[in-house]
C-alpha cells in the first residue's frame, strides 16, 4: 500500500520546531581530561588582559596585566598601574626570563621559572595530585565572554586549599583560576577579562636583550634543585629531612645555602598541587610575632600557580631547628610538626 505524502504545511511546521529547539548541549569532558588539558601548555598564540586579586583577611590587593603567549614557550606579562601605565614587564623564552622595572630602568635577568629539571618525575607528581585531591567537573559560567568547563580540585585532607579552574571550551586555556581555604579569609584569583585566541603578537615583544642598560644578572642567585644525595654532597650533612610529611606530601627537591656562616637546609614537598618549604638550621631563627609568609603573586599564564599568603610555623627537636612555610592551615602544620617528635 502506498504511503500518502506528508502535507507541506506539516513539513514547514516541523522544520520551524527544530529551528526553535535549543542546540544539543556539549558533552562534559571527564575530570582527568580537563586536568590534563590544564597541565598542557597552550598550542595556540593568544593575548588578553588579566585581573589578579588576592584577599588576605580584611585586605584586598588587585593588579591588572596584559599578557601575550606565543607557543611553545614564549610569554610576556605587562603589569599595569591603576592609570593603565606599564610598571614592570616579565618576558620569558622558557630558558631565560627578564623582569624590567620600567621607572627604575632596571632589568633583572635569570633562569625561567620552571626551566629546571624537576627531581620528582612528572608522572609521580600527577599521581600525588590524584591521590590527594578529588576532581569534580561541571559546566562553568562564561569568562571573558567565552563558555567554559569548570574543574574543582577538592582536597581529601582538611587544612588544604581548594582550587577551581575554568577552561575555555574551544582552546582549553585556563581563563579563571581561584584558590581558597574554606571558611578562611584567604583567597587568590587570576581571571581573563579579555581573551583573544589565535592572535599572534609581534616576535619583538618576546626578545630578551642581554645588552640592555641597567641589566642585573641574577643567575647565581637562583635556587638549586637537589636530590637528597646531592644535598649531602653539597654540604647539607645529616639533614633529618624526611621523604614524606603527613597530609600526603612527598619530597620534591632540596637546597642548601649559608646564612651568617651557618648552613640552611631547605626541603621542598608537594602533594601534587600544594607546595611546602621546610627549613632546617643549627641555630634558632627569630621571626616576628604572628608571622606569615609573604603574599604570593601568580605567574601568568600558568594553570595551577595562584598562591595564597602562606602560614609559618617553627619548632625544635634537640639541636635541630625547623621552619615550615606553605599554603595550608596552622592545624595541618601542627600535625606535621608533631611527627618530628
Amino acid at each position: 500500500m502506498r504511503t500518502p505524502p506528508i502535507p507541506a504545511a506539516l513539513i514547514s511546521l516541523a522544520a520551524a520546531a527544530l529551528a526553535a529547539a535549543p542546540a544539543r548541549a556539549a558533552r562534559l569532558p571527564a575530570p582527568q581530561a580537563l586536568l590534563d588539558a590544564a597541565l598542557t601548555a597552550p598550542t595556540i598564540p593568544y593575548e588578553g588582559r588579566v585581573m589578579v586579586t588576592q584577599w588576605y583577611g580584611r585586605r584586598t590587593r588587585a593588579e591588572e596585566l596584559r599578557v601575550y603567549s606565543l607557543p611553545p614557550k614564549r610569554e610576556r606579562s605587562e603589569f599595569l598601574s591603576p592609570d593603565g601605565n606599564v610598571v614592570r614587564v616579565l618576558v620569558s623564552n622558557g630558558d631565560e626570563e627578564a623582569v624590567t622595572l620600567v621607572r627604575a630602568r632596571k632589568t633583572v635577568l635569570g633562569h625561567a621559572a620552571g626551566g629546571y629539571e624537576k627531581v620528582l618525575p612528572a608522572d609521580q607528581e600527577r599521581a600525588a595530585l590524584l591521590a590527594n585531591y578529588e576532581l569534580l567537573a561541571s559546566t562553568g559560567d562564561n569568562v571573558a565572554g567565552r563558555p567554559t568547563w569548570r574543574l574543582t580540585l577538592k582536597p581529601r585532607v582538611a587544612g588544604k586549599s581548594w582550587q577551581t579552574l575554568w577552561l575555555d571550551r574551544e582552546t582549553r586555556v585556563v581563563l579563571r583560576n581561584k584558590r581558597y581555604l574554606p571558611r578562611r579569609h584567604f583567597a587568590s584569583q587570576a581571571e581573563f577579562i579579555a581573551f583573544e585566541p589565535g592572535k599572534a603578537a609581534d616576535d619583538a615583544l618576546f626578545d630578551i636583550d642581554p645588552s640592555t642598560s641597567g641589566l642585573i644578572k641574577a643567575r647565581g642567585l637562583a635556587p638549586k634543585f637537589l636530590t637528597r644525595a646531592q644535598l649531602k654532597a653539597a654540604g647539607g650533612g645529616a639533614t633529618h629531612l624526611p621523604d614524606r610529611l603527613p597530609g600526603g606530601f612527598v619530597f620534591e627537591s632540596a637546597d642548601v645555602f649559608p646564612v651568617m656562616h651557618s648552613p640552611v637546609r631547605q626541603a621542598r614537598y608537594t602533594d601534587g598541587l600544594t607546595a611546602l618549604s621546610l627549613f632546617q638550621t643549627d641555630r634558632p631563627v627569630r621571626l616576628p610575632r604572628n608571622a606569615r609568609a609573604a603574599p604570593g603573586t601568580t605567574r601568568l599564564p600558568g594553570p595551577l600557580d595562584v598562591s595564597l599568603s602562606g602560614n609559618v610555623l617553627q619548632w625544635s627537636v634537640g639541636a635541630r631547628h625547623y621552619t615550615l612555610m606553605g599554603d595550608v592551615s596552622r592545624e595541618l602544620m601542627a600535625r606535621i610538626a608533631k611527627s618530628f617528635h
